[in-house]
């Protein structure tokens, strides 16, 4: 396994960019900032971040998730690269005057959220099992190992010194560690 998404990614980019174009022309004569921001947040996130609760968090992953982002929210905003090199403005300033949610916030409440599900049913499906598994006799390859889907819980669980699956289980206590 080789945790390449490339062409996921690509295949994200298409239907964020065809979500784009279906609210181009609202957007373009829409002068609230709070509403093309609620429009863009609905309809090109959910479409540029489909099924991304199930990856793995890798940085490479999030650099071209942010890209493509930026991408798009210079296509609302109606600049491109040019015009904001020449006015000086860095993807931050655009992020203030855009008003829009950052990808990695949203991919990573999606990933809590289906956590939190996968980990709280009783009727023992397949994902259940998957996510519970640990492979015995298996002989470890040499080199740092892939990232894998639960580490991104492992890792911020270690400093609290607590059991991600344990507090998954509970509603109350995983939604109040997850990030908001």
């Amino acid at each position: 396994m080789t945790n390449e998404l490339k062409g996921e990614i690509g295949r994200r980019r298409k239907a964020a960019w065809a979500a784009m174009d279906t609210i181009r022309e609202t957007t373009s004569q829409i002068k609230d900032r709070n509403l093309r921001a609620h429009l863009f947040d609905s309809t090109v996130l959910p479409a540029l971040c489909y099924a991304t609760e199930t990856w793995t968090d890798n940085k490479n992953i999030s650099i071209s998730m942010r890209t493509i982002h930026r991408a798009l929210e210079r296509c609302l905003l109606g600049t491109n690269r040019w015009k904001q090199w020449k006015s000086g403005l860095t993807s931050e300033d655009l992020r203030k005057e855009s008003e829009i949610k950052d990808p990695i916030q949203h991919m990573a409440s999606a990933k809590h959220r289906w956590a939190g599900h996968v980990l709280r049913r009783t009727d023992d499906r397949w994902i259940t099992r998957t996510t519970l598994w640990t492979p015995l006799n298996v002989k470890r390859p040499l080199g740092r190992p892939f990232t894998r889907w639960s580490d991104t819980f492992s890792r911020s669980f270690r400093q609290k010194e607590t059991n991600w699956m344990r507090a998954a289980r509970d509603r109350r206590v995983w939604s109040e560690c997850g990030p908001h």
